[in-house]
């Protein structure tokens, strides 16, 4: 028989983080920023002389990690660390995080995004947040445990690809796990980026949310296209090619898939039920009962929606290059984030049912289905909480669904128990600066994520 449950907000415990001199952190992440290390799907010009000058500075800046710690990378522009361990039979383990950036209109800039500009206790910069962050906190938690003659009791791998943000690239953490595949190598835990303690997650909990990933959505594009006369502007025929994909991608835009549940956010919602105030502990830890109220409460807003269901969403329209000519041709890009349970067909099943145009075709030009799901019930999720508990003390951590698609499930081949975390206190504002305009972070945020993988070095 089922009842309600219903639980008391608990009494979060206070812990005490290791505090090591991380100040010099803060001015590695700004020098790291002002390398444009912009990577561009092929066909166009990445600037890798961005990327060699970039190791030379992370040389210069680590220079610890440089004489110890790097070892051979068999791939151009990739960089590979090993810091072994005390105990030589336990599994070692892998950080992770990308070199590259987005790129950025500094006209749209309050200050330039590949300058050093520190103001108002943030740094400010492309890359800044994604993931030049986690990558320099990584190597300076390295970097002072080989200065202190630290040991970490099992030997740590940390791997920083070069293409991450090319949908589809296949240069960086690809060939990456390709070599540690060669070298016989598995890892009891990876950990790459991924969620943060955010504020304001959901509203009406005044605590932040800790949320780890440890699955993601799958990964989409699909190309709309339609053909027609074309001709001059001065005699249209309508409706024209533009006009047929224009409509169908209003209509895309105002249908949705299935709103649906899926473990990795049951579970989420478990998690912070154990710990919300009254009214969101009846919600979540009552889901037999309230998982209808959750998906309309969940629906109204864009992140917690994106949780509960596939999204499809037009990105890209390309029709004449003149303003009098109509176009034969008109094509738009969508591109869907897919959630687990779904899979390419049930998307263009979808997608051609809410068009319901004959004349414009559907073509999938890119498709990484959902990733594998890694237990939050076992040892490896658990110390990463307990290290989150400890560095912020506040937070309630829970794992949870990931939405976007990261290098992780690359190395998923050779990890049972893949995560994806960035350690940073940020609200839903600040994540959203993310790839777009004035991407920054807070000083505070630089200095918790060096003591965030110190103390996990020291811990697993």
């Amino acid at each position: 028989m089922r009842t309600l449950v219903l639980r008391e907000k608990k009494v979060p415990a206070k812990g005490v983080s290791p505090s090591p001199d991380t100040l010099p952190a803060i001015a590695k992440l700004q020098e790291a920023i002002t390398f444009r290390t912009v990577s561009r799907p092929e066909g166009e010009t990445t600037d890798w002389e961005q990327f060699a000058k970039f190791a030379e500075f992370l040389a210069q800046a680590f220079p610890l990690c440089e004489k110890h710690l790097k070892i051979t990378c068999d791939s151009e522009y990739n960089l590979i660390y090993r810091f072994e361990g005390e105990d030589a039979q336990a599994e070692p383990a892998l950080l992770t995080a990308h070199q590259d950036v987005v790129s950025a209109n500094e006209e749209e800039w309050t200050h330039h995004p590949f300058g050093k500009t520190e103001q108002d206790g943030y740094v400010w910069g492309r890359g800044s947040f994604d993931c030049k962050l986690q990558l320099i906190a990584i190597l300076e938690a390295f970097e002072q445990m080989v200065k202190n003659h630290e040991k970490p009791r099992r030997t740590w791998y940390a791997a920083f690809g070069c293409d991450e943000e090319i949908n589809g690239g296949n240069k960086g953490a690809t060939l990456i796990a390709e070599q540690f595949e060669r070298m016989g190598l598995t890892f009891s835990l990876l950990l790459d980026e991924g969620g943060v303690v955010s504020e304001n997650y959901i509203k009406g909990i005044r605590r932040p949310i800790a949320v780890v990933g440890v699955a993601e959505k799958g990964y989409m594009d699909t190309t709309l296209s339609c053909n027609r006369d074309a001709g001059h502007s001065s005699t249209p025929a309508v409706p024209t090619a533009l006009g047929k994909v224009a409509k169908a991608v209003v209509a895309i835009e105002e249908s949705r898939h299935p709103a649906r549940i899926t473990k990795p956010v049951e579970a989420m919602l478990r998690n912070i039920g154990e710990e919300a105030p009254f009214p969101f502990a009846f919600l979540f830890l009552n889901l037999w009962f309230t998982k209808p109220l959750i998906k309309v409460i969940f629906s109204k807003s864009p992140t917690l929606n994106a949780l509960i269901r596939t999204t499809s969403v037009p990105t890209m329209i390309q029709a004449s290059d003149k303003s009098n000519v109509i176009a034969q041709t008109a094509k738009a890009v969508v591109n869907t984030r897919v959630l687990s349970g779904d899979d390419q067909a049930s998307v263009t099943s979808h997608l051609a049912k809410v068009i319901n145009d004959g004349d414009v075709s559907l073509t999938v030009s890119r498709y990484a289905a959902p990733s594998q799901e890694s237990p939050a019930s076992q040892e490896a999720f658990a110390m990463i909480k307990a290290t989150i508990s400890k560095t912020f003390p506040e937070a309630i951590v829970t794992s949870y669904l990931m939405l976007g698609a990261t290098d992780a499930r690359k190395y998923e081949r050779l990890c049972q128990f893949v995560y994806r975390f960035t350690p940073a206190q940020m609200d839903r504002l600040e994540v959203l600066r993310m790839h777009a305009p004035d991407e920054r972070m807070h000083t505070d945020n630089i200095q918790k994520a060096v003591m965030f993988f110190h103390s996990l070095l020291k811990s697993w």
